[in-house]
């Protein structure tokens, strides 16, 4: 049986903050990019924390304080929980587990690349059991450049209004192909 690395499971790019970037402008980044959370890193793009929309609700708007006065610094988690996208599935779910959290900071040699979230992980583990199941042949994964958002990646051909596109897997989720 293949195991299946971490790293073929995120589906949600990280999005960079800065530590000094005031609550407001993270919560527009965030929802520009329909994502939960933003990796907050320094001038050197070292990472020193994460920020989620859970941190802006329960410690800004909860309080009443002013999120265009607010800085992320201020609220937001240091010293997150990483794992290396080389890792496997199984890594995560027992660091979770482990750490009690919801999502992990998936990482390539110490640089962000995305999150994971504890559902994606199961519906990996998921997958992975109806393929070991059902006896298919291989198909030779393509990769490449997604004709929606632009990320490198495995890549599926989808017809979208009469043509024909290659699109990486989250785009073919959100097109509900």
């Amino acid at each position: 049986m293949a195991e299946i690395t971490v790293g073929q499971v995120v589906k949600r790019k990280a999005v960079l903050v800065r530590p000094d970037d005031t609550i407001h402008k993270v919560a527009r980044i965030l929802a520009r990019n329909k994502v939960g959370s933003a990796v907050v890193v320094d001038e050197n793009e070292e990472i020193v924390g994460i920020i989620t929309d859970r941190d802006i609700l329960d410690k800004v708007v909860a309080k009443g304080k002013d999120p265009k006065k607010v800085l992320v610094k201020d609220v937001m988690t240091t010293k997150p929980v990483t794992i290396e996208d080389d890792y496997t599935i199984q890594d995560a779910i027992d660091k979770m587990m482990d750490k009690g959290i919801r999502r992990l900071l998936v990482t390539r040699v110490g640089k962000p690349i995305g999150f994971v979230t504890a559902a994606d992980l199961l519906a990996a583990l998921n997958s992975m059991n109806s393929e070991e199941e059902e006896e298919v042949e291989e198909e030779t994964e393509v990769y490449g450049i997604c004709e929606v958002c632009g990320q490198y990646g495995p890549l599926y051909k989808v017809y979208i209004e009469g043509g024909e596109k290659w699109v990486c897997e989250s785009c073919k989720d959100e097109l509900n192909l």
